[in-house]
């Protein structure tokens, strides 16, 4: 086998998941009623009232998920994750992230919509994904987690 059709392989949770206390729950729950009463009493908007009572809903189911553990599979024609493929020509570039909050490799894609891919890498070789992805694309300069993943970690979402 040649050192082109290398093939890495492991097996993570699809996404990072943060246990919530009753506390988070109640802050949550408790800002909504505040604003959901501001757009009602204030604004007299009760089609944003009820927009933001049906996010406050979604956003609690959203947080009741708990991620499966999938097969991610990297190799000479893509990126596999569980039943998903993604081929190099649908990437522009990749990003490895490891430091003490989040250990992912993450792909900007060609989609118009989500073009972020965020892999975690539980217990793989950050330094062995990236030398094969190389091999494939190229590499994001700003080797940091996105916007995106900071606020969901400080709002443990």
């Amino acid at each position: 086998m040649s050192d082109k059709n290398q093939t890495i392989s492991w097996t993570a949770a699809e996404f990072r998941h943060y246990p919530k206390s009753a506390g988070w729950y109640v802050t949550l729950i408790s800002v909504a009623i505040l604003v959901i009463a501001f757009f009602i009493i204030v604004e007299s908007d009760i089609f944003a009232a009820i927009t933001l009572g049906i996010i406050a809903v979604l956003v609690i189911f959203f947080s009741l998920q708990t991620p499966k553990i999938v097969n991610i599979e990297l190799n000479d024609k893509g990126v596999k994750f569980d039943n998903l493929f993604f081929p190099y020509k649908q990437m522009k570039y990749f990003w490895v992230v490891n430091n003490d909050r989040h250990r992912t490799v993450n792909f900007h894609t060609t989609a118009l919509i989500n073009n972020t891919v965020i892999l975690e890498l539980e217990n793989q070789d950050g330094d062995q994904v990236r030398n094969l992805l190389l091999k494939y694309l190229p590499e994001h300069h700003e080797t940091d987690e996105t916007p995106i993943q900071r606020l969901m970690h400080k709002l443990k979402f």
